[in-house]
Order: C-alpha cells, then structure tokens, then sequence
C-alpha cells in the first residue's frame, strides 16, 4: 500500500516536470520566434509593438500545448510512434490555429502564415530540446549506477 502511494507520488511529480518543462520550453521557442520577427521587422525600418496581453496569451498557449503531450504519452493504444507523433502535431496545430484567432495573432493570411512557420519551427525546437534534455538526464543517470557501482 505504501509502495503503491510512492510510486502515485512519483508519478504525480513526474507528470507536473513534464508539463513544467513543455511550458517552459514551448514559450521560450515562442518568445524567440517572437523576438527574431521584431528585429525582421525593425531592420526594414517599420515600427513592431506587441498588445499588452500577448505575453500572457503565449504564455497560457505554452501550458495548453503542453497537455496534448501528457495525454499521448499516457495513451498507448497499440498505436505506432509516428501516427502519435502525427495527431500530437495535429492537435497543437489545432490549439495554436485557434489561439491565433481568438488572441488576434493574425487578422489576415499573411499573417496566419508566418504562426504557422513560427509553429513548425518551435515544434522542432521542442522535439530538440527534449530529446537533448534526456540525454543529460541519463547521462546523469548513468554516471550514478556507475558510482553506485564503484562503491560495491
């Protein structure tokens, strides 16, 4: 019984790290798309302002896309890693399609397709940046078995 609270416990932690570090992540990618469009935009001389909620609106956007990856990990399904990694990408688009309209991201094509470059390049820096992030959590890891090792 003891055992099985632990390992809630644990799980539980786990899961709030994950979409900690998917916020975090995802909200920075956007932040620097963000940034690197402002300075685009400032350098051919015309004027760049954000409204006064966009902040919080990518902020919010980052803690939204990051259940959709909680809830497919959580699913397995039989289902194969590239269709889940498809309706993973579906459903953030879908949220971030969505975001865009109701926060005014973009008010005419142009502008929906430069959310939809911002989107495909944050999606691949987050992949990175996860997959770079567990590297070092096994390196970690793995340099403890070894010490645990050592002290047998």
């Amino acid at each position: 019984m003891v055992q099985d609270n632990n390992n809630r416990d644990d799980n539980r932690k786990e899961k709030i790290k994950l979409i900690f570090e998917q916020t975090l992540q995802i909200t920075t990618g956007i932040f620097f798309m963000v940034g690197i469009g402002g300075v685009i935009t400032h350098i051919q001389g015309s004027s760049y302002s954000l409204d006064w909620y966009t902040p919080l609106s990518i902020i919010f956007i980052g803690f939204l896309c990051s259940l959709p990856t909680l809830l497919l990990e959580e699913v397995e399904g039989g289902r194969s890693g590239v269709l889940r990694i498809i309706l993973h990408c579906l459903s953030l688009f879908i949220i971030v399609s969505a975001a865009g309209y109701i926060f005014k991201w973009y008010t005419e094509l142009s502008g929906y397709i430069s959310v939809v470059i911002i989107f495909f390049v944050v999606y691949a820096f987050v992949w990175i940046s996860s997959l770079w992030m567990s590297k070092i959590d096994e390196a970690k890891i793995n340099k403890a078995l070894e010490k645990f090792r050592d002290e047998e």
